[in-house]
């Protein structure tokens, strides 16, 4: 491989590193919503429209799913990247 192709390389997995933490501190926000949602659900359901409640949590349950799904898709190729970059040296 050229050192080009090598520099490639080495660029995309820079920018995958940086996708995965940004997708990590978005979970990380979203799992403190969804426990700060909970505890407010035990303090005060009885005065909260729980139907309005429940599909808040639910949709901050799907943020999170959704975050997990992506952080696993740039840990794939990431790792895939990192084994083409072994091959290249």
């Amino acid at each position: 491989m050229t050192s080009t192709n090598s520099e490639d390389l080495a660029l995309q997995y820079a920018q995958l590193v940086q996708q995965e933490d940004d997708y990590v501190d978005q979970l990380i926000t979203c799992n403190k919503l969804i426990l700060d949602a909970l505890d407010i659900i035990a303090k005060r359901a009885g005065v909260l429209h729980m139907d309005t409640v429940k599909q808040a949590a639910y949709h901050l349950h799907a943020m999170e799913q959704d975050l997990n799904r992506k952080l696993f898709k740039v840990r794939l190729e990431k790792s895939i990247l990192a084994n083409q970059m072994s091959q290249s040296t």
